[in-house]
């Protein structure tokens, strides 16, 4: 008979199988290549530009925002799968110690990425905030034993149904705690809230899970998002046979492929449209990379920097759009349309265009905004250049020759 310990084993065993061999693809892929030549010339901007912060920066307001969201963002890996809500849903009280390993390993995976987040945030911290390298060491032990907190609790939010009240305390405590913590609050303050967050463990979060039985539908639903997500990224460079994207209504957004008029020529620019819009998460990766590219053009220095991050931008969502030729299409739209190859390519071609000419305008407005017009114009002439010789040429040689 199989123990709860092998189980775990053999599931994250199978998983970390199937990832290696998605991550090795990806450390091949000239796209991590460019991703690390980005990340370097990055990391030396960034010394430069940290050096030269002035006294006003409020680098303390930034530091707590963005390691409050990456401590208190808690998902646990369970690797539950969907026949266990039949065959071992009976077994919940022996599966305690199959939790406790999946809690363990997913505050593992989390401590890595606060502990790489935290090195980046190390030239900041240390510039702005407290020059002793000792106080930084300490600061980072106090954000480990937050996430433990975090953990702990959110486990026990999956008792619950309506678990957004318990989400929210939580996140507002951890806020709380970061903040005072870097805004080098009285000891004492940091002590009353560290015995809130006992209090609220003993009194709030533990007794969930004596009062209510385990959401394990809520469990699977978000191993699924999880898993979802990591396919996704490897789905940047290789097609990922176990990838499900989700359709999403989005109506508002929807209504802009109207623009495309009714026929036969205009039937696969409308498929692509909204396939761009509604599947999976390709309006995100836009929105996203359109978003930071924008903010980090605003925070820079007038000059090449701001065409650099535009161009790199535009050219990380062009590679991360080009699965969308693909995904979707086998699912039934094959069966659907007749045979139109070419008419496929070209409406496909269409859109891809579309977005990317849309965002090289927003970033190019960004830009603009410092009041650079000569840079801006330099920033949409390259933007938009490579949109058009990525599209029309790389992607059309491309997906041509894939069918």
């Amino acid at each position: 008979m199989v123990t709860v310990e092998q189980l775990w084993r053999a599931r994250c065993g199978h998983f970390w199988k199937i990832a290696v061999r998605y991550l090795r693809l990806l450390a091949n892929s000239g796209f991590m290549f460019s991703l690390y030549i980005f990340i370097v010339a990055g990391g030396v901007y960034y010394q430069r530009w940290v050096k030269g912060l002035s006294d006003a920066f409020p680098a303390e307001w930034l530091l707590t925002a963005a390691f409050s969201i990456l401590i208190a963002r808690t998902p646990i890996r369970t690797f539950i799968q969907p026949a266990d809500l039949v065959f071992l849903l009976p077994l919940e009280r022996e599966m305690t110690r199959y939790f406790k390993r999946a809690v363990l390993y997913s505050a593992l995976v989390q401590s890595i990425a606060i502990l790489f987040a935290w090195a980046i945030a190390m030239p900041l911290f240390l510039q702005t905030v407290d020059r002793r390298p000792a106080v930084y060491a300490v600061v980072l032990f106090l954000l480990f034993m937050v996430k433990a907190w975090n953990l702990d609790a959110a486990w026990r939010e999956h008792y619950v149904t309506e678990s957004l009240p318990y989400k929210g305390l939580r996140v507002a405590v951890t806020a709380a705690f970061i903040g005072f913590l870097l805004f080098k609050a009285p000891w004492w303050t940091l002590c009353l809230i560290f015995l809130i967050m006992v209090a609220l463990s003993v009194f709030v979060y533990h007794p969930l899970s004596k009062k209510h039985l385990l959401k394990w539908e809520v469990l699977l639903e978000n191993e699924n998002r999880q898993l979802a997500r990591f396919f996704r990224f490897a789905n940047l460079i290789t097609d990922v046979p176990a990838l499900r994207n989700r359709v999403k209504p989005r109506r508002l957004l929807s209504m802009w492929t109207d623009v495309f008029p009714f026929g036969q020529a205009s039937v696969f620019r409308l498929f692509y449209a909204k396939t761009f819009v509604r599947l999976g998460d390709y309006f995100g990766i836009w929105f996203r990379l359109t978003a930071v590219g924008a903010i980090l053009i605003l925070l820079l220095p007038d000059g090449w920097p701001q065409l650099v991050v535009a161009f790199m931008a535009v050219y990380l969502t062009a590679v991360q759009l080009l699965p969308m030729w693909r995904n979707g299409w086998e699912d039934g739209p094959a069966l659907w349309f007749p045979t139109a190859p070419v008419l496929r390519l070209r409406g496909f071609l269409t859109v891809l265009s579309l977005i990317l000419v849309a965002q090289s305008v927003i970033l190019s407005a960004a830009v603009a905004v410092g009041r650079n017009g000569e840079a801006a114009g330099w920033a949409l002439l390259i933007c938009v250049g490579f949109s058009a010789a990525f599209t029309y040429g790389y992607a059309a040689r491309k997906l041509g020759t894939a069918g």
